[in-house]
């Protein structure tokens, strides 16, 4: 007589409710860790693709010395703006989220991603600065019909009862 192994003996339970939410939590999960790599990809192919264009399709800008350090310099901070939309996209991609928002952040951070990069060559301003602010807007925009916003946002910022006013 051979023996059975243990798959052949087992029988297959039915989930009970608690299996189920805990696998519902598993999938958001794996949303939000998935959406936050589709965005952070999107913007790395946007940062590539503006380096691409500055190289190949941008003049050489002559601009005198003081002048490209005032330029670079607002490039900067303009930079600084993104890395704050960034992180603040970032931190709401931590809950879960619909592929429709996901699309709306990663395309809006992306562009913004090539319109920096295609700024810091000094050529072409206007049509940098259009591309940088039209990628933040369309991150507003998709932020603000994100029917998730506020409940991923909760979920990631830590609930301190000091914070609050509570006792």
């Amino acid at each position: 007589m051979a023996r059975q192994r243990f798959d052949e003996q087992a029988t297959p339970v039915v989930p009970d409710a608690t299996d189920r939410s805990h696998m519902r939590l598993q999938s958001q999960a794996r949303t939000g860790v998935w959406g936050a790599s589709m965005v952070l990809s999107a913007i790395m192919v946007g940062g590539g693709l503006g380096l691409a264009a500055a190289a190949t399709l941008q003049p050489a800008a002559g601009v005198e010395p003081d002048l490209a350090n005032l330029l670079h310099a607002m490039v900067g901070i303009k930079a600084l703006i993104f890395a704050g939309a960034a992180a603040l996209v970032l931190l709401r991609l931590r809950g879960p989220v619909r592929a429709a928002s996901i699309a709306g952040y990663a395309a809006g951070l992306g562009m913004s991603a090539a319109a920096l990069f295609w700024l810091w060559g000094l050529s072409g301003l206007f049509l940098g600065s259009a591309l940088f602010y039209g990628g933040l807007i369309l991150t507003y925009l998709t932020a603000s019909r994100d029917p998730l916003l506020v409940a991923g946002l909760k979920r990631s910022l830590p609930q301190d009862a000091s914070l609050s006013g509570r006792p």
